[in-house]
């Protein structure tokens, strides 16, 4: 792999972009397990608007360093200020805009699932395209344990993914599931062997990348917004997407590649 982008001993985050066009994003707090602090905050949100406006990147991997993927806020930054008002545009002016970034661009993010996930960290794992996990993963929804609630999106990821009551046990409990119990109740797409996790991440991503990435971004922002559409107009909208799609040089050169039996050569336009 080669990167782009060098980064100092005391950067928060870490961005490789690979010669295929994935951007391998890693939080990189290992001795505290990820958290997230304020500095963290805003070099992720500047990594991932980087990679969301990079047409050299076609896919994006997230994961972290160490034995965590992300424990959530840092607790040492959690004193100060308790009004309301500074406590909810703090939390939009960074963490929010990172997954609505995630979810909003055009391209699939994968989030690989090292280790850790709690709190906040869990559900930045769940504002993923895809959701892989380490079978040393755990994950959380810790906040009742604290006395709070689930923020950075969990309220929108956690019922669309394992249904509403499940949801509901995991954040009145806060209990922690391993990666084995994430995937029955389909909190996970995969788990894999520890070793393995990044190495299928990367060949996922690689997959993804190598794909007509204009179909795929269109798809991406379709299925997104799917729950909030009737039947008539889903199909409404597929038809209005679909004669746009049958315009561009990747269809064209799908249909022209499947005639001549060979892989075709997407070129995202």
């Amino acid at each position: 792999m080669e990167t782009n982008l060098e980064n100092t001993v005391e950067s928060t985050v870490i961005l490789e972009i690979t010669e295929k066009g994935v951007a391998i994003i890693r939080l990189n707090r290992p001795k505290a397990l990820n958290a997230i602090n304020d500095q963290m905050k805003r070099e992720l949100r500047d990594v991932v608007r980087q990679v969301a406006q990079d047409p050299a990147v076609k896919a994006v991997i997230l994961t972290g360093e160490g034995r965590a993927f992300c424990a959530g806020g840092d607790v040492k930054e959690m004193s100060g200020s308790r009004q309301p008002m500074y406590l909810r545009n703090r939390m939009r002016s960074y963490l929010h805009q990172i997954i609505i970034m995630i979810q909003q661009m055009e391209k699939p993010v994968i989030t690989a699932v090292n280790g850790f996930a709690v709190g906040a960290g869990c559900n930045l794992a769940l504002s993923g395209d895809i959701i892989l996990a380490s079978d040393q993963a755990k994950f959380s929804e810790i906040f009742v344990q604290v006395g709070l609630v689930p923020d950075a999106g969990g309220f929108y990821f956690l019922p669309r993914l394992i249904g509403l009551h499940r949801a509901k046990e995991l954040v009145f409990s806060g209990k922690m599931v391993d990666a084995a119990e994430a995937d029955r109740i389909g909190l996970v797409n995969h788990v894999y062997p520890h070793e393995e996790l990044l190495p299928k991440a990367l060949e996922m991503a690689n997959r993804f990348a190598e794909g007509p990435l204009l179909a795929i971004g269109m798809a991406k922002t379709m299925l997104n917004q799917s729950a909030d559409l009737d039947l008539i107009r889903a199909l409404d909208y597929e038809a209005a997407v679909q004669a746009v799609m049958a315009n561009t040089e990747d269809h064209q050169e799908g249909v022209k590649a499947f005639a001549e039996k060979r892989k075709p050569k997407f070129s995202g336009k």
